[in-house]
């Protein structure tokens, strides 16, 4: 699309179109098929300190799992922030999740904050996306989608993202085998400093960033193996209480693709841990069903 093009889009779709792509960025990010490891450029670096000898890897990762909430639905109010580049834009919403049920996203228009303009829910077995704008719909299975089946995207990644875990792609929980703990530098963690959890497979690399003295996970972030200049990182701040265990206030969702750098920011408030009913969304008769291939490479070229 011209630059011209872009200065006339209507101030909705812009939005709508700035939402969807990082959507899909987070999604698809940095599908590569070499295996290495993480670059350390996408870790902090510290100085090295003592070594602590008595480090236990599996009681870790006990404590990091004893910090995940025991809620099994969530609602929120949301501000968004989407910022690509230099451009952003700000709205409201809902954010609701139900635990190996659906994550749901619902945003306003960014004008007058009453209308939803675009709604995006993942369940276990399909992604859903509506743009109310333009009166159309996405609707198919992970597996249906080229991307998302090339890197092997699926719910439980998605559901584990959005309820700060830590995890291993296609199993219900991370355990000791699975993955490396180390510090900063590639060494065994150092007393009070942050403890990298990675798990790497043929794709992907996820490293986990954990504090030393909680457990708590305060970042994840997902490298493709062949592709060391995409990341996406998902960062969680603002830490306050819920029923006894501490969730995230904010959600920042960062991009880094090809030389295009974006980002996600989630700030929720009026946190719930119960909901109505809420039923799964129905997609209104008169809207029209698009081919989501189309629509991500229309977005690839915006």
């Amino acid at each position: 699309m011209n630059e011209n093009k872009n200065i006339n889009m209507p101030r909705y779709d812009k939005f709508l179109w700035a939402l969807i792509s990082l959507m899909c960025m987070m999604v698809s990010v940095a599908c590569g098929t070499q295996r290495n490891a993480v670059s350390t450029d996408s870790v902090p670096q510290t100085n090295n300190t003592k070594t602590l000898k008595t480090f236990d890897h599996n009681q870790f990762l006990k404590k990091v799992n004893a910090n995940k909430t025991d809620e099994t639905a969530l609602s929120a109010k949301i501000k968004c922030r989407v910022q690509m580049d230099d451009n952003g834009i700000s709205t409201t919403g809902q954010l609701k999740m139900k635990k190996d049920d659906f994550v749901q996203i619902s945003l306003l228009d960014p004008v007058l904050g009453i209308m939803e303009l675009v709604r995006i829910e993942f369940d276990r077995q399909n992604m859903l996306i509506i743009d109310r704008y333009n009166k159309r719909y996405i609707n198919v299975p992970y597996s249906q989608v080229e991307f998302l089946n090339k890197c092997d995207i699926d719910f439980n990644t998605l559901q584990n993202l959005f309820w700060n875990y830590i995890f291993v792609p296609d199993k219900t929980g991370a355990k000791e085998d699975d993955l490396k703990f180390q510090a900063a530098d590639g060494g065994e963690p150092k007393e009070g400093k942050d403890v990298y959890i990675k798990y790497i497979d043929q794709l992907l690399t996820y490293a986990f960033t954990t504090d030393w003295q909680t457990g708590r996970l305060n970042q994840t972030v997902i490298t493709g193996n062949k592709d060391k200049n995409s990341k996406f990182a998902f960062i969680y701040e603002d830490f306050n209480e819920m029923k006894g265990k501490m969730f995230p206030n904010k959600m920042v969702m960062q991009f880094v693709m090809d030389n295009k750098n974006a980002s996600l920011t989630f700030e929720l408030s009026n946190i719930k841990n119960k909901m109505n009913k809420v039923e799964k969304t129905q997609v209104p008769t008169k809207y029209t069903k698009a081919d989501p291939e189309k629509i991500f490479n229309e977005i690839i070229r915006r």
